[in-house]
């Protein structure tokens, strides 16, 4: 997940779903209603399904990304987008709710019990062979 950082503002706005729209309007998905130098439908961030794109829809004053205009311009982390006098970060979205972090499911790969750790060579080793173990009928 990514986000676009507005530090004059301490703003963040995370990106979520696959289109978000940018303008003045309060319709946009991220509003900078402050800023008159950004057009009431600016810009566009379109989620290609491995990165996200910013592209200009008309606007006024222009949509630049690191200092150059663009009109559609794939993202990458650590881009400067500036519409108007807004300048975005983006940035990977970093988690640092505990909640949050409580979702997050830690993987491992060390040895657990008696199977991984070689204790019992005899299981092992009929597993590695791919035979079957069934309970003896009594």
């Amino acid at each position: 997940m990514y986000q676009l950082y507005d530090e004059s503002r301490d703003k963040r706005y995370p990106l979520t779903g696959i289109i978000k729209e940018i303008g003045r309007t309060s319709e946009c998905d991220i509003v900078l209603a402050d800023d008159d130098k950004v057009s009431r439908v600016h810009a566009r961030l379109d989620w290609d399904g491995s990165s996200w794109v910013i592209v200009d829809l008309g606007s006024t004053n222009g949509t630049f990304v690191n200092g150059e205009q663009v009109t559609e311009k794939t993202l990458a982390p650590g881009d400067i987008v500036e519409i108007g006098d807004t300048r975005l970060r983006y940035l990977p979205l970093i988690v640092s709710d505990e909640a949050e972090r409580k979702k997050t499911t830690k993987i491992t790969t060390e040895p657990r019990g008696a199977l991984d750790s070689g204790k019992d060579q005899t299981v092992s080793r009929i597993f590695s062979q791919g035979r079957t173990v069934s309970k003896k009928k009594q």
